[in-house]
């Protein structure tokens, strides 16, 4: 039963995450309605230069090299615990995420509506960070998940919040990369359901399965409201015109919800992994 419901989160998660990376392209990159409200979004809030160079750091640290030593970590510490299926899956997460990432940059048309013919969606720094932390959430053991998944939340809201106030990315492209991370970290899911050994079960049996969104959901929004909080103590303003207020508001607030909706779910799913009982 428990092995079934991670299957079925993980396809969820994969649909879920491709319908969003769909509505983006669809409803924004190829509309000029779109286009002309992803732009002003971009505008809407920003940041004083001390913080800029902050989060500029941040982003700075994602590079090839950057990418190589967290999977080998995240790899190490699956093999380590003897759960193969985690480290495939992780692998899935990273390679898979980020490789969709490139192939639909470079192949999304953009139309030109006079606001940029050239397609920055998804944004690859979102991508790889999250699928960075969706990875190290799905080979830690089950006694730091909670943890983890805060730390992941919050990390990819920061990362997503860092490329649209430094004007690198706009929202949609934020959205977007989450949505790419999700399906990829759904297939990771279903992946390491087909190992039903290598769940995180203590030798007296299984553990039961009792609300396993709502232990999750809690520590993903603190993340992400933490990274917020972050931002306005480090002087996050609005720009332009007042609505601009509520308009940064809304933009923020749902990136940061869209990525602790992965992060929960992806968390979910490993619960329910660690509910299925041992194979004999």
């Amino acid at each position: 039963m428990a092995d079934r419901r991670a299957r079925t989160i993980g396809w969820v998660m994969a649909a879920l995450g491709g319908a969003g990376v769909a509505a983006c392209v669809v409803l924004v990159v190829w509309t000029h309605l779109g286009q002309r409200a992803d732009e002003r979004s971009r505008w809407s809030v920003g940041v004083p230069s001390r913080t800029g160079d902050v989060l500029q750091h941040w982003l700075g640290l994602v590079s090839v090299e950057f990418i190589a030593v967290i999977l080998a970590v995240v790899v190490l510490l699956a093999l380590v615990r003897r759960r193969g299926s985690r480290a495939l899956a992780a692998l899935l997460v990273i390679a898979g995420a980020n490789l969709a990432t490139q192939v639909l940059k470079v192949g999304l048309p953009r139309p030109d509506h006079g606001i940029g013919a050239d397609n920055t969606l998804p944004s690859g720094h979102v991508t790889v960070v999250t699928s960075l932390v969706l990875a190290t959430l799905i080979v830690v053991p089950a006694a730091w998940r909670r943890v983890v998944a805060l730390l992941a939340a919050g990390a990819g809201t920061l990362t997503g919040a860092a490329v649209l106030v430094e004007r690198w990315h706009r929202p949609s492209d934020v959205v977007a990369a989450y949505g790419v991370c999700a399906v990829f970290a759904g297939l990771g899911l279903v992946l390491a359901d087909r190992t039903s050994g290598q769940v995180d079960t203590p030798a007296t049996g299984p553990i039961p399965l009792r609300r396993p969104w709502s232990r999750n959901v809690l520590p993903a929004l603190v993340g992400a409201v933490l990274a917020g909080v972050f931002l306005l103590l480090a002087g996050l303003v609005t720009q332009g015109q007042p609505s601009n207020l509520l308009l940064g508001a809304i933009v923020l607030s749902t990136m940061g919800f869209v990525c602790a909706g992965v992060v929960a779910l992806t968390a979910t799913g490993l619960d329910a992994l660690r509910a299925a009982p041992r194979s004999s």
